[in-house]
């Protein structure tokens, strides 16, 4: 037998939870999250392992979901001083690079940005050779001045032959120290969301260098040897090589670990999970046990991506949503205490009527340090001039209304589902929704999002073009499937448990024998 560890960093608490090898929960923690971060790990991973008595030599695996890459990019801090080459020229000229990038964003990573010739038509036939001598005189005046080079080409999706040269030649003229970010390995195939996509990558290099210097550094410290993975948004797990590569692929895991975690605990493979947090209540679908994934173009501190992302949708529910209730009438939020409900709610002698206020006087919630029920009812009484009762039915008449609005959203037909509550603000959620077959609290909710990193397995997936005028396309789907096998196999999976997500070959519209196809598999861990 072996064990698991899954943390969660989240903005306000870093969960943990220890697992057997058939994940059986036996230890489970809330700790505060840090401003170091790591300290707030090292805390979760030490609390589990004193609650479950189980020795530090049996963990054999650790998995991290966290927001460092999500942060980074909102706050617009620590982030990797970059180069973009677009390889398009005189084709792709008319629309500049980084030309809907919010001014802020531009302003910081837009000193290096380049186009040289070269791309391809769909069906691999050139625009323009690549002009080395071009190259390189690029490449040179970003030597010593960028610590991350994004390379984009048109339709290097079908044949990314001119970005792997140019990655060749940053090699050379760059060194080794300066990381690449090659666009058909990150996005999909518009060009532009494409380079977007292969730029915010390059940007968040540098953060996903030092995160991973964290995590390591905080076992070492702990004296485990275990193997250290992350989550991702589609649900299953990426080696700390990986993450440095390809860090814009941990966005919004936090959501998707919730999903897979509350899936998983309440037995449910299909339906509607809603994770409800100190700010807002996100709620995603389970198809198959993974989230599903959303066919909008994603929009990451203020850009337009198309790497995948999962569909979640966010309302402003959340334990500390703050309540406005006057004429009889209630509001809440969208703003929120968030952690500060300590300092801010009524329950714990501030001005502040929160959601939390409510369900602590109705005894749903307890949380250390508060009022008695009753003294926090006479305060919500006076702030909110009624009746507690009264106010009491007009909040959860307005947190139903919001969140069968959230449930109505997620749904692509009329058929009832399940819908599945998970986070530390669960007891928000009403018994009853409509549109909702059963509204399930499974056993250990709280932690769901640990739980979800730590039950994670690895998965490859890739899409390309092909011509079928050219190729034949059971063939091409054929290799693409024995290729993923092969890299799965490779990062430490079972390959006996390799299991085949998606398997898609689409038309693309005007474009006369082109196809699309994309392929996704997954595999356990080795035990």
């Amino acid at each position: 037998m072996f064990y698991k560890i899954g943390v969660d960093v989240g903005g306000t608490n870093t969960d943990a939870v220890l697992v057997t090898h058939d994940n059986k929960i036996l230890a489970k923690t809330k700790e505060t999250t840090t401003l170091d971060v790591s300290s707030g790990i090292e805390n979760a991973i030490k609390k589990v392992l004193e609650y479950s008595e189980v020795q530090k030599n049996e963990i054999k695996y650790i998995m991290l979901g966290t927001t460092h890459c999500t942060n980074a990019l909102v706050e617009r801090k620590k982030l990797s001083k970059i180069g973009a080459i677009r390889i398009g020229l005189p084709a792709s000229s008319a629309i500049p690079t980084m030309s809907d990038f919010p001014e802020d964003l531009k302003n910081l990573l837009g000193k290096h940005i380049y186009m040289v010739h070269g791309g391809f038509e769909f069906d691999g036939r050139p625009i323009t050779p690549l002009d080395e001598k071009e190259v390189k005189e690029y490449l040179h005046k970003m030597k010593g001045d960028i610590e991350s080079l994004a390379i984009t080409g048109i339709f290097s999706k079908t044949l990314p032959d001119q970005e792997l040269q140019v990655a060749n030649w940053a090699r050379e003229v760059l060194g080794d120290e300066v990381r690449l970010s090659c666009s058909h390995q990150v996005g999909g195939l518009g060009l532009l969301e494409r380079e977007n996509a292969a730029i915010l990558n390059a940007a968040l290099q540098g953060v996903a260098s030092k995160m991973v210097q964290a995590f390591e550094g905080t076992v070492a410290r702990l004296g485990l040897s275990s193997q250290l993975f992350i989550g991702q948004n589609d649900g299953t797990l990426m080696s700390l090589e990986q993450v440095q590569d390809f860090p814009v692929l941990t966005i919004s895991s936090g959501p998707t670990n919730s999903i897979r975690g509350a899936g998983a605990l309440s037995q449910i493979d299909n339906g509607i999970v809603i994770d409800v947090g100190g700010t807002t209540s996100d709620g995603g679908v389970l198809v198959n046990y993974f989230p599903r994934e959303s066919t909008q173009v994603a929009q990451i501190g203020g850009v337009l991506t198309n790497f995948r992302m999962p569909d979640v949708v966010a309302v402003g529910i959340g334990g500390g949503t703050i309540v406005r209730i006057e004429n009889d009438e209630c509001k809440l939020g969208p703003d929120s205490v968030g952690y500060r409900i300590k300092d801010k709610s009524i329950a714990f002698k501030g001005t502040t009527m929160t959601l939390s206020d409510f369900f602590i006087a109705d005894k749903q919630l307890h949380i250390d340090g508060s009022l008695s029920n009753s003294d926090i009812k006479e305060r919500i009484k006076v702030i909110a001039k009624m009746d507690y009762n009264k106010a009491l039915d007009l909040v959860k008449e307005q947190i139903r209304i919001a969140i069968e609005k959230l449930v109505d959203k997620l749904k692509t037909d009329s058929k009832e589902i399940p819908v599945v509550a998970c986070g530390g603000g669960a007891f928000l959620l009403p018994k009853e929704i409509e549109g909702a077959s059963e509204v399930l609290f499974p056993q250990h909710l709280e932690v769901a999002n640990a739980f979800g990193a730590c039950i994670a397995q690895i998965s490859s997936e890739e899409e390309m073009v092909i011509n079928t005028m050219q190729v034949d396309e059971q063939s091409e789907m054929e290799k693409l499937l024995s290729k993923l096998r092969d890299k799965l196999v490779h990062n430490g999976a079972k390959q006996e448990s390799i299991n085949t997500l998606i398997k898609e070959s689409i038309p693309l519209a005007y474009l006369p024998g082109a196809v699309k196809l994309k392929v996704k598999l997954c595999g356990n861990l080795i035990h």
